[in-house]
């Protein structure tokens, strides 16, 4: 990194960080004023026992928990949508810009019969300064600035609303508006709600019409509205070091993850997520989590609000093809110059640390110094944690692989990071030539070419594909994974290997094929099914995402357009019964409320959409010769 292209950074943030949004992960209802840190924050008070909702979540699986719906978000919280059920209530909140104010549409479900209040709390957020008062029937807020709230509707005097600190309580049996800035109609309100809407063509998530054409050109609004909120409502503030993050779930950032939580992988997926719309998000993720880097010089598995970052291991290394892609697509060399220490430091971590002869094994070392925190120490330097480093944890591909105690490594040569490590060396190879890094260049492509003729021993000739082989005695894994297809992002196993790969097992209906893909493991293989499983009969986003590549670059265009295909079958399921975007998907049926831990507003489920729309044109990334077969 440079001085100037830090300063490029930090100015971008500081840019981004402003203005009204759902920035506070601990509520989709709560909006918040930057760079003040003035919270806003919407709940509902029911009077059969007398009990409110002060924060709303979606995915909460408590008894009573809220029913959440997130509808439409634009990027810079221009216009918001969302509709919660709790308690008998329902009543569908809508957020609009009026300039530098804030209006927001409260909308009770039509013949409810629950008396109700709502409640609009108005505090400082994460310790800032600031004066905040009641003065009747509205609110006055003093810190940088002053803001005052107003409200429509019949104000309520209730005491027992169980909010600190000043609010406004009125009526919900009819609409209500609520306004910063200065008093204004109900009419008024709505009308700048109606046009935001329509700016952001909120319209889109409509069911498809049923007409072909006009549903082709919903399907593909679909799949734009998917990507975009996956990484809109998932975007927030984190105040410990005042940045704008996108993070996989609000949820999981609450509790105990203490506020945050940044995961390696996921990160640079939520960035390619966010460029169609927004090169700052993109950006943000990328350079957020790469300054996560630990002592050591990798980026960690994950960092969060705890303080803690996994010191014992990382994640696949799919940063450099992220920003090599985020800088093809919007030419800003600064961006190059302020990551590529960082990607060069984790790159060459893994030769260093990870390398048993001339491959990579994935594993998990053990610190003795301060650096693990105690939610670590039941996965240091052991096999769990070693499998966490390949983004599969638990997976039953690596049940007859042992770890390596000595080593610190899972005895085998792993063909998912093996493919993603060549990957990486060979797109930041491409960046060192950029920065006329001539010779850091040549010795990643050495490094690449190392790999590449290793994993030659990968190819297993009889059963027609890559699998990973175990270091300790030389065989095959007994399973198979759908990591065996990634040699092909990584220009390995092109031509008649890859026709074999797809014939044998890609596309066949007992392998990794039929309606509902991609399974992560084949068909075939006999489940020993978990209440608890992530993987047994799933099919996951990234997983889809990074076959689809492959395939790309191996100039298999009808299989790749096959994957599309099913991509967007599965997303668009739950999408149109739900309005969510999971974390994984169910293999066997295409749901994936069917399991308790798939996140169901997960950002990465938004690569499905994102391969779609790739395959149709309508985004530009990883179109370059390299990936035209």
């Amino acid at each position: 990194m440079t001085n100037e292209s830090t300063a490029a950074y930090d100015r971008l943030r500081d840019e981004v960080g402003r203005g009204w949004n759902t920035w506070d992960t601990r509520s989709v209802l709560t909006q918040v004023l930057l760079p003040d840190a003035l919270g806003l924050s919407f709940g509902l008070k029911e009077y059969y026992r007398g009990t409110s909702l002060r924060a709303a979540q979606i995915g909460r699986r408590t008894e009573g928990a809220e029913t959440v719906t997130l509808g439409p978000h634009a990027y810079d919280g221009s216009y918001t949508e969302t509709t919660v059920s709790w308690a008998g209530i329902t009543v569908r909140v809508q957020t609009a810009h009026a300039g530098d104010d804030l209006v927001a549409l409260v909308t009770p479900a039509a013949n409810q019969q629950q008396s109700a209040l709502l409640t609009v709390g108005v505090s400082y957020l994460w310790n800032r300064a600031g004066v905040v008062v009641r003065e009747g029937d509205r609110i006055r807020a003093t810190g940088d600035r002053v803001v005052e709230v107003f409200t429509t509707g019949e104000h309520v005097d209730d005491p027992y609303c169980d909010i600190d600190g000043p609010y406004l309580a009125v009526d919900l049996s009819r609409v209500v508006g609520v306004s910063t800035g200065r008093v204004r109609s109900l009419t008024e309100i709505a009308a700048i709600v109606a046009s935001a809407a329509a700016d952001l063509g909120a319209a889109s998530s409509e069911p498809p019409a049923q007409h072909h054409e006009t549903a082709k050109q919903d399907e593909i609004a679909q799949h734009h509205e998917i990507v975009r909120d996956a990484i809109s409502w998932n975007t927030i503030y984190e105040p410990a070091k005042a940045r704008v993050i996108t993070t996989v779930s609000r949820l999981w950032n609450v509790g105990k993850r203490g506020g945050y939580a940044l995961f390696c992988w996921d990160a640079f997926f939520n960035a390619l997520l966010a460029a169609p719309n927004s090169k700052p998000i993109a950006y943000l993720n990328v350079v957020e989590m790469l300054r996560a880097r630990t002592p050591d010089g990798f980026v960690p598995n994950v960092e969060q609000g705890t303080g803690r970052k996994t010191y014992d291991g990382s994640q696949p290394p799919v940063g450099s093809l992220t920003v090599l892609e985020l800088y093809r697509r919007f030419g800003d060399r600064w961006f190059l110059a302020e990551t590529f220490e960082a990607l060069l430091s984790w790159n060459r971590w893994w030769w260093r640390v990870r390398r048993d002869g001339e491959l990579l094994c994935a594993g998990s070392t053990y610190f003795d110094a301060e650096y693990p925190s105690p939610q670590d120490i039941p996965r240091i330097h052991q096999h769990f944690g070693a499998t966490c480093e390949t983004g599969w944890d638990g997976h039953p591909v690596f049940d007859d692989v042992p770890f390596d105690q000595e080593k610190s490594l899972l005895a085998a040569h792993d063909v998912g990071m093996n493919s993603l490590y060549a990957a990486d060396c060979e797109a930041l190879a491409d960046i060192a030539d950029v920065l006329g890094e001539t010779a850091v260049a040549a010795e990643l492509r050495e490094r690449r070419q190392t790999v590449v003729r290793a994993m030659e021993t990968l190819w297993d000739e009889q059963s027609g594909i890559y699998r990973s082989r175990r270091t300790d005695t030389g065989l095959v894994t007994e399973r198979l994974s759908t990591m065996s297809f990634y040699p092909l992002l990584a220009g390995v196993g092109t031509g008649e290997r890859a026709g074999r790969m797809l014939s044998e097992h890609l596309l066949t209906d007992d392998g990794f094929g039929g309606e509902w893909i991609l399974p992560t493991s084949p068909r075939h293989e006999p489940i020993q099914l978990k209440d608890t499983s992530y993987w047994e009969l799933r099919a996951w986003p990234p997983v889809n995402f990074l076959v689809y590549l492959g395939l790309l670059r191996a100039g298999e265009k009808d299989a790749a357009s096959w994957l599309a295909e099913g991509s967007s079958r599965l997303v668009l399921k739950e999408w149109n019964e739900h309005r969510h975007i999971h974390e994984n998907y169910s293999s066997v049926h295409g749901a994936a409320c069917d399991k308790p831990n798939s996140e169901p507003f997960q950002t990465w489920g938004a690569l499905l959409s994102l391969i779609v729309l790739m395959e149709r044109g309508e985004v530009t990334l990883f179109d370059d010769e390299r990936w035209r077969g």
